[in-house]
């Protein structure tokens, strides 16, 4: 596709916008979510910075960053990379859409006029998706997969993703030599781009005139301008309301016990998989805390497994544990609910129901154990795992250590509620010294639980937040402290 922008297709025409005030920071935040874009006026560089930091955590620019402030100045300026330091037209695209979380808060404000052109255009990614999926079915399974496009991310690499992620909500477009396209969507190209038109508007600004849009929801571009022409603009991941909060619980010796399920399935599995002689009696390897991965490759070098075929072999293990477990099962070893887990589990959720519009309460795994392996365990020991929200949970089959299964939950947290997400929203339950180290290095709060392998006075000694016998003994502090006062 070669575009060319042209405010005469735009099935909107021109708008006149409908400016609010830029002190009002609440109607702002509001007219940004319900309706992806919002225009402002008399916004200087100093104003700008001031209103972004109000609605979000400013992201570094790319190319230059004008006293530190995180504003870039985008005007004719060849020797700088990317299109947009040209006079060229920009087709519709979302910024930074090689990213794994594209900064959701961009705003812009027009400094210096150009003589002709330079006409902002704007497009409602939500009508266009779904006209495109109600009319136009077989290009929204282009879009939606991530088999037909990959998108430049910073290291140079190129990423599958789809245009649009049913799931998260985001949007991805661009037409430059950021993207890779599969034949098939390229063939749909013209539909996608009519369909674009269809829903775009175009807008011409005035010196100090300013549009913030939602960047996961909003297409933005603009025409060929003739003539000097300076924009600033700041991107951003917005504040996380204060309303979510997050709890995310290990597994074994937190909610259930299943060690002699887990031993005889593990090693059996791990035994087969390397074709060795590999025992927990022969196997000097601390079990607690780890991930599956993690343990199985400390188990696999103990025995001298060589290094090269550790990647093949783990694959191999995941693949097939789960059918072990299953036997063990049938062989008579049990998984049973830890003390007071399933009291907690079932207040977790009458919480949940209680403050339901006044607060989010997300309730979430996270587990060195694999997801099957993980709902296995759970669903033996008599816990109804549609309890737990598995869209932010972490598997031990994901990441090898508990900090980066931390990481990869906040993540898909900031994934679907599109703002930075405080790691001091997060409170991790857990029964190991690894749980409670974890929450600590990501800066979460943490609640050690004493129904595993560790006393309460061993738990004590690494001060965690709370310290408690069994999980039902937690209710006071989740309560007051984390989901401020409720009973």
């Amino acid at each position: 596709m070669d575009p060319v922008m042209d405010t005469k297709e735009c099935g909107l025409g021109f708008i006149t916008p409908e400016f609010h005030d830029r002190h009002d920071t609440k109607a702002i935040r509001k007219t940004f979510l319900e309706k992806g874009i919002v225009f402002l006026q008399g916004c200087d560089e100093q104003k700008l910075v001031e209103l972004t930091r109000r609605l979000g955590r400013i992201v570094k620019p790319r190319n230059e960053v004008s006293a530190g402030t995180g504003v870039t100045n985008i005007r004719c300026a060849p020797a700088l990379e990317g299109k947009g330091y040209s006079s060229e037209e920009l087709f519709f695209h979302t910024d930074r859409s090689g990213w794994d979380l594209p900064p959701r808060v961009l705003i812009t404000t027009l400094q210096v006029q150009s003589a002709t052109g330079g006409e902002s255009l704007l497009a409602d990614g939500q009508q266009i998706i779904a006209h495109i999926r109600d009319h136009e079915p077989q290009l929204y399974s282009l879009l939606t997969s991530a088999k037909y496009a990959s998108y430049r991310a910073d290291d140079g690499s190129f990423v599958p993703r789809p245009f649009y992620d049913a799931h998260t909500g985001i949007l991805r477009l661009r037409f430059d030599d950021g993207i890779q396209l599969a034949p098939s969507l390229i063939a749909q190209l013209p539909t996608l781009r009519a369909v674009i038109y269809q829903h775009a508007f175009a807008a011409a600004l005035a010196p100090g005139d300013a549009y913030i849009v939602d960047n996961h929801r909003f297409l933005h571009g603009r025409t060929q301008f003739g003539g000097a022409r300076e924009l600033l603009r700041v991107l951003a991941h917005p504040h996380a309301p204060r309303s979510v909060r997050t709890v995310l619980l290990d597994i074994d010796g937190t909610l259930c016990r299943a060690e002699a399920l887990s031993v005889d399935a593990f090693f059996r599995c791990a035994a087969d998989v390397a074709g060795m002689e590999i025992t927990h009696g022969n196997t000097q390897v601390n079990l607690h805390g780890q991930t599956d991965v993690s343990l199985l490759r400390d188990i696999l070098r103990f025995h001298g497994a060589p290094e090269g075929e550790l990647d093949a072999l783990v694959a191999r293990f995941l693949a097939v544990h789960p059918r072990y477990l299953e036997a063990s099962l049938a062989a008579g070893h049990k998984s049973t609910v830890c003390a007071g887990a399933g009291e907690m589990l079932a207040w977790l959720l009458e919480v949940r129901r209680h403050v339901a519009g006044e607060l989010t309460v997300n309730v979430g795994l996270l587990t060195g154990n694999s997801r099957p392996n993980a709902l296995l365990k759970l669903r033996a020991a008599g816990i109804d795992t549609d309890v737990f929200d598995l869209e932010i949970s972490a598997f031990g089959d994901e990441h090898p250590t508990r900090l980066a299964l931390l990481e990869h939950s906040v993540a898909r947290l900031e994934a679907r509620y599109g703002f930075a997400v405080s790691p001091a929203s997060v409170t991790l339950v857990g029964d190991t010294p690894l749980d409670v180290e974890c929450a600590k290095q990501g800066g979460c709060a943490v609640v050690a639980v004493a129904t595993g392998n560790y006393s309460m006075q061993q738990l004590e000694a690494l001060d965690p937040d709370l310290v408690v016998e069994n999980l039902q003994d937690a209710k006071e502090y989740f309560g007051n402290y984390v989901f401020g006062g409720v009973e």
